[in-house]
């Protein structure tokens, strides 16, 4: 399975064209309204339209009440009956190991090419995202022809065509359902299921075998198998997320109120919310009824310590809704967040969630993460990125810092060190793998008028991601140098 994606867009709001390789680490970086968050939204998007189809399906094999509305993707007694005497005639120790049984085969294939054919599931997904009643909206110049085209393909070995997925909408396209290829289906059933032979199985006269279990496994590898990481869940921290943190009981009071992901309109005198910070409210309000996640215990406590020096926790209201708080070290009372500085406020949202939400493969969306940040804890602020990414987590960061993209840089060119010369350096247990780590410019384009998007790479002399910082910082130079001239001109006179 592919660790990246390539996703191509053409007159998407503020875009012209882009062509950006989602890899493990991606910085998305340029001037203001050049289409930074537009394309990190859009990836938000279509992360939530597959990864959740894939995790719903999960959810379908799995015991539901009757009532469930997806009780009739689960598979018919006879395929069930199949995979119990399958499991019972072929031990996991006893070779050879023959095929599954074609029924439930059959069964995974179906339920897989409903998925990946997407019908109609992104466009929704792309307009709830973005908060707009019609996809024409977000097409860069409406007019009598003007379209705006998003496609994506997932790479696979030698032997398999990359799945390719491609959709527009605009004025001659009405938000038409996007059109879908998923070459190579038998090989990725043939992977998946192969994998499947090696879990571990249980007779099913055993207690502990979970038949539900077993076949949910089969099929999300095959989803895994087909769409590669865009098949897991994403999550996204807005810009604003300071003001939700100080004031999201405020809002739950009188916005959400039961309200689920799918945007939230309580009147026609205030405006819709976005998806996207409609899903960041249902989500903080969910934490409070949320177990820790223990495996990823220590990535939260990484930024506790190397750059809160404190810590951040919940507490519950009479009406259910999550307080939030922070604790410095020493001390014995905890604050709450509302009378904490804005750095706390600002990364309360990353501790949180790794905490109780973003898992492994998962891909972590951050609007930009150096917000009310010093200088030095935007370095070490890059470092707990570099970690998160090393324990198997995607991050896609937009970004205006210069000190965090150069720490990024500095990373990455560790990794590039034997391992006696990093171990003496800061920072080894966090290198980044340069194939690991992709930084995309967005450029002003004044024909067409817009944003066009490359990739910026690290130059190996200077050991940065070249920017437009450069010029800002020549401009001011000439300007303080034209200053200090203009002065001293005037004292000879």
């Amino acid at each position: 399975m592919s660790d990246r994606y390539t996703l191509e867009v053409q007159n998407f709001g503020p875009i012209v064209d882009a062509n950006v390789e989602v890899r493990p680490l991606t910085v998305f970086v340029g001037p203001s309204n050049t289409g930074k968050s537009y394309l990190a939204v859009l990836i938000y998007a279509l992360h939530r339209s597959l990864g959740f189809q894939t995790h719903l399906f999960r959810r379908a094999l799995l015991s539901m009440p009757r009532q469930h509305p997806l009780r009739s993707l689960r598979p018919s007694d006879s395929i069930r009956q199949s995979i119990v005497d399958w499991v019972r005639c072929c031990p996991s120790k006893s070779p050879p190991q023959p095929q599954l049984p074609h029924h439930f085969l059959n069964y995974v294939r179906q339920i897989v090419e409903e998925a990946v054919s997407l019908q109609d599931a992104i466009a929704v997904e792309v307009r709830r995202c973005f908060g707009v009643d019609n996809l024409d909206d977000l097409v860069r110049h409406r007019g009598s022809s003007d379209v705006s085209h998003v496609s994506f393909r997932i790479p696979h070995g030698k032997d398999i065509q990359p799945a390719s997925y491609n959709f527009h909408f605009g004025t001659e396209a009405k938000a038409k359902a996007p059109s879908a290829t998923a070459p190579g289906l038998e090989a990725h059933l043939r992977e998946a299921t192969d994998k499947g032979l090696d879990l571990p199985r249980i007779a099913p006269d055993d207690e502990r075998f979970e038949l539900d279990v077993f076949m949910a496994s089969i099929v999300e590898r095959a989803f895994l198998s087909i769409l590669g990481p865009i098949a897991r869940l994403a999550y996204y921290l807005p810009a604003d997320r300071t003001g939700v943190m100080h004031n999201h009981n405020v809002v739950v009071g009188t916005l959400v109120q039961g309200a689920t992901t799918t945007g939230l309109r309580p009147s026609t005198d205030v405006p819709l919310l976005s998806g996207v910070l409609a899903d960041f409210l249902d989500q903080l309000i969910a934490i409070n009824k949320r177990r820790w996640m223990t495996e990823r215990e220590e990535l939260a406590l990484g930024v506790e310590k190397n750059i809160l020096q404190g810590t951040v926790g919940v507490a519950s209201e009479a009406l259910g809704y999550p307080t939030f708080i922070y604790r410095p070290e020493s001390w014995k009372k905890d604050l709450p967040l509302l009378r904490a500085s804005s750095m706390v406020s600002e990364l309360a949202p990353v501790v949180l969630y790794l905490r109780h939400w973003v898992r492994r493969g998962d891909t972590f969306i951050i609007e930009e993460p150096e917000a009310h940040l010093h200088p030095a804890m935007q370095a070490a602020f890059a470092r707990e990125l570099a970690r998160l990414v090393r324990a198997g987590i995607r991050i896609v960061i937009t970004t205006h810092s210069e000190w965090l993209l150069e720490q990024i840089g500095n990373l990455v060119r560790l990794s590039s060190l034997p391992t006696k010369e990093q171990a003496r350096l800061n920072g080894a247990d966090v290198a980044l793998n340069p194939h690991d780590v992709g930084a995309w410019l967005f450029k002003t384009s004044v024909r067409p008028k817009g944003s066009k998007v490359e990739e910026t790479k690290l130059d190996p002399e200077t050991g940065l991601f070249p920017t437009d910082y450069d010029q800002v910082s020549d401009a001011l130079y000439n300007e303080g140098a034209h200053i200090f001239n203009s002065q001293h001109q005037g004292s000879a006179k």
